[in-house]
């Protein structure tokens, strides 16, 4: 996948719940795709987050993800998180985790495949 394919693109991935212990009076719920939890443990510390798997996804824009983080929690932390390469490294991420969302469909394709193959060689004869 190129990132020319990807332009105003959206696509569905994964989402987690991120749980923030912000101090020792607030804590905070969040759903965010799986790599925003690398920024929250930054700003929070590993401790303070916890991460749990959800059975929904969400919808995102590969190309503008990078000013998205930017916008939400500053262009600093972002680059602290995922390097001072303008999106590069977190566009990796992002195209990692649309090629696992891919996995299934493809899974599903090639089971409906092999399920034809059988009543296909119906009747023939053996050599």
């Amino acid at each position: 996948m190129t990132n020319k394919e990807l332009i105003h693109s959206d696509f569905q991935i994964k989402e987690v719940e991120a749980v923030v212990r912000r101090d020792a009076f607030t804590t905070i719920h969040v759903h965010v795709p799986p790599y925003e939890t690398n920024i929250l443990r930054n700003l929070f510390g590993r401790e303070n987050v916890t991460v749990f798997e959800r059975p929904s996804k969400t919808t995102i824009t590969p190309e503008q993800e990078y000013d998205r983080l930017c916008a939400k929690y500053g262009h600093e932390v972002v680059a602290k998180v995922y390097g001072e390469d303008d999106g590069d490294r977190l566009m990796e991420i992002v195209e990692g985790l649309m090629k696992e969302g891919q996995l299934p469909v493809q899974e599903k394709a090639l089971e409906g495949v092999l399920e034809q193959e059988p009543s296909e060689t119906k009747g023939a004869k053996k050599r």
